[in-house]
């Protein structure tokens, strides 16, 4: 077993989090007990960060009168990531009657050649990562859109449909490079005013050392410096009262767009009230 998994599985087996509740967990996501919302809501679901944002953009879709969405994913490599993604995409559909267009972007051929320092190359070996596509586009059939090539031209060339705008992407591309410029994606003009991404590499582990000014977290910054007084990548905050709480919250953020001509629409269809209560 690889070391990184055997960290992943001793982060599991030693979590704060009682055994019987991850055990009682662990049973509800085998025999798919509850429906899909419940179980997304324990994490009882297979990589929940999907789960978490292909369903709230659905549901902020719905509000905002669209029956269709784009999500993304920035860095296939094997693909494994992709399918799930699929997956959640479906169990949304199902949920919300939303229709869900899932997109994956990659070389194709691994983590490209570089020499720039913030691209980690004390971590990332060029090509790492390849993937065997003819063997992908067999199992994800008709699922999904593969756009193969460097993410600066696929980026500039992409566009969602119309009819569904993007809501969602999740960033794995590993290199600050490749992920400047997937976060391109987040100018489409079909977009919803209120973006859903996931960023795989800003934690990692002591052999990463992600800082401020490497990889995606370096993008991260330099986006936001960009796009200062229209736009904004911020952590979603809204996970601060998680009675247990998980890795992957961090690696939430939300693309504020300000100037999006719907960013002010009220999605609530009834006044808010706080009457006084009878002592």
């Amino acid at each position: 077993m690889p070391l990184q998994h055997k960290r992943r599985l001793f982060r599991l087996l030693t979590y704060p989090e009682p055994y019987r509740a991850r055990l009682f967990r662990d049973i509800i996501r085998r025999l798919r007990l509850g429906n899909y919302l419940q179980r997304l809501e324990i994490d009882a679901v297979e990589r929940p960060w999907y789960g978490w944002c292909v369903y709230h953009a659905a549901i902020q879709a719905q509000a905002l009168g669209h029956t269709a969405i784009t999500v993304v994913e920035m860095g296939v490599a094997g693909g494994n990531g992709l399918l799930c993604l699929c997956d959640h995409a479906d169990e949304v559909k199902r949920l919300t009657g939303v229709d869900i267009k899932v997109y994956g972007f990659d070389t194709g051929r691994g983590l490209p050649p570089t020499d720039d320092p913030r691209d980690l190359l004390y971590c990332w070996p060029a090509r790492s990562f390849e993937m065997n596509i003819d063997r992908l586009r067999e199992r994800m059939r008709s699922r999904t859109t593969l756009m193969l090539g460097d993410v600066r031209e696929t980026v500039a060339g992409f566009q969602p449909p119309k009819t569904a705008p993007l809501g969602a992407v999740f960033f794995d591309l590993d290199l600050y490079t490749s992920t400047i410029a997937a976060l391109g994606i987040l100018d489409v003009s079909e977009r919803l005013p209120r973006m859903w991404c996931y960023f795989d590499d800003i934690i990692g582990f002591p052999e990463n050392l992600y800082c401020e000014r490497n990889g995606e977290r370096a993008a991260i910054n330099e986006y936001n410096a960009l796009r200062c007084n229209h736009a904004i990548l911020s952590p979603a905050h809204c996970f601060a009262d998680k009675p247990i709480p998980r890795y992957w919250h961090h690696q939430i953020f939300i693309d504020h767009r300000f100037e999006h001509p719907a960013y002010n629409r009220c999605l609530s269809k009834e006044l808010h009230q706080l009457p006084l209560t009878d002592t």
